[in-house]
């Protein structure tokens, strides 16, 4: 017994070890979790969806009105009926019937409970219909564009704090390797100055630079905490869950053509596409204002309303059917309608038509300010890229002359021949430079993913355009 209680013990241990284990996720990885489980993206995926079943149902506009009812009514006074009987001498009239030579009225209640029953058809057909339809198919196409929109967006910026995060933590480890080497060398002070080599004040500096160092270290990693919640959020994982990044930030550069891009990629921008369509759905709107305005329509109908001629409760609703029911305005309608006010050029669907009209007009001028600004944002876009590469080789020699210098200023300086300030010095300037490469690789690889978006292509097919 004690060995199951044991072993249970055992198992529940090794179950916890287990469950806090960290996530480890690379950028793919983090990537695919986020459009599994993102909400935003989930909304816009459900947007999507409803627009596919308006465009695939977008036929039912052809499905006529269909109401039936039945209505039990009851009299609030009484009602007499009459009736013509004839009597007396009899005489037939060929073609006509038989003649009586005197006729009595005949008075009878009729029943205070009554029934009846309606079957209403109605379809309304104009050429205003395949417009609407084809408008529910533009509608349908814009919530494509929409959705891949926010699909980009959310991978883009999935891989943005990703590598934004990994600078943070190098950032981190930074500051962490600089509280290192500031307690050696405060280790390092004491021991000078137990040996006569520096006064006390500079092992009091000494120590007053490490522990200066240790707030902001935490407040660095508070700021990560807060950094790891927040791309939590983004994955749709609970805030709970322990993740750990694996990925390095590496530069592939990648030679890029301005004008080959502008060539080949503007027309698939996603913003372009987004416009484009909404001027062809404003167009077909006018359209089919312009035919519902400009065209007649035709209604059909048909309807049947008959009513139950006893009493019933106190008779078989379908005995004798074809005597007891009776139809009061039953028919077949076809109707031609068209408005004729709307013909008047100052009418107000005339002025609706005019103004439509106006709206296409700004939305194309629009269109082409917009390819204008898109240009401007592929040209700007690639211009920071090879600046960041430039940049990125004089930065990589800076950290290595900055590396160099503080080294011999701390070996020096083990020796008792510099100063506690000039290894500061130089200690800062070797972190400066890493960090300014950090920074210069993150804008490189941000830079690539927003060329990418801007672009809505991948990285492979903006390699195979520019070398073209």
């Amino acid at each position: 017994m004690k060995k199951s209680i044991w072993g249970l013990i055992i198992l529940i241990i090794i179950s916890g070890w287990l469950s806090a284990d960290p996530l480890v996720l690379t950028i793919d990885k983090a990537v695919k979790l986020a459009l599994e489980n993102n909400l935003g993206l989930k909304s816009s995926r459900i947007d999507v969806e409803m627009k596919k079943r308006a465009s695939d149902l977008s036929w039912n506009r052809f499905i006529p009105t269909v109401q039936a009812s039945g209505t039990m009514m009851r009299w609030n006074n009484e009602k007499l009926g009459s009736a013509l009987t004839g009597f007396g001498t009899e005489s037939v009239i060929p073609g006509v019937g038989t003649a009586y030579s005197d006729v009595l009225s005949v008075g009878y209640n009729l029943p205070r409970w009554g029934l009846s029953a309606g079957l209403d058809f109605s379809l309304n057909l104009s050429y205003a219909l395949f417009k609407e339809i084809e408008g529910t198919r533009v509608d349908y196409d814009a919530g494509l564009i929409s959705y891949e929109t926010a699909l980009k967006q959310l991978e883009r910026d999935v891989r943005k704090n990703f590598y934004n995060i990994l600078v943070f933590e190098e950032n981190l480890s930074l500051m962490e390797q600089n509280l290192k080497a500031a307690g050696e060398r405060y280790e390092q002070a004491i021991i000078n100055y137990s040996n006569g080599l520096v006064p006390e004040l500079s092992k009091l500096s000494a120590q007053v630079g490490y522990e200066n160092l240790k707030p902001a270290l935490s407040e660095m990693k508070l700021g990560y905490a807060t950094m790891l919640d927040g791309f939590k959020m983004l994955l749709g994982l609970g805030l709970s869950k322990d993740i750990d990044l694996e990925g390095t930030i590496s530069v592939d550069p990648v030679k890029l053509n301005t004008q080959k891009l502008t060539e080949t990629f503007l027309p698939r921008r996603l913003d372009m596409q987004k416009m484009e369509n909404s001027i062809q759905s404003l167009k077909i709107q006018r359209s089919a204002l312009k035919l519902r305005t400009m065209t007649p329509m035709l209604i059909l109908g048909w309807n049947v309303d008959p009513s139950y001629s006893l009493d019933p409760w106190e008779n078989n609703w379908f005995e004798n059917m074809k005597d007891n029911w009776n139809q009061q305005s039953g028919m077949l309608r076809i109707t031609l309608a068209m408005s004729l006010d709307s013909l008047l050029p100052w009418s107000s669907a005339q002025a609706g038509i005019k103004d439509m009209g106006d709206g296409i007009r700004k939305m194309e001028i629009g269109f082409s300010q917009a390819r204008t600004a898109a240009e401007m944002e592929i040209k700007s876009l690639v211009m920071q890229l090879n600046k960041s590469m430039a940049q990125l080789e004089t930065l990589d020699l800076n950290v290595s002359l900055a590396e160099k210098a503080y080294n011999m200023s701390r070996e020096a300086y083990n020796a008792g021949s510099k100063e506690l300030l000039e290894v500061e010095d130089s200690e800062r300037d070797l972190s400066n430079a890493k960090l300014e490469v950090l920074k210069e690789k993150y804008k490189y690889n941000t830079g690539i993913l927003d060329l990418e978006y801007a672009l809505n292509a991948s990285l492979k097919e903006i390699e195979e355009s520019s070398n073209e």
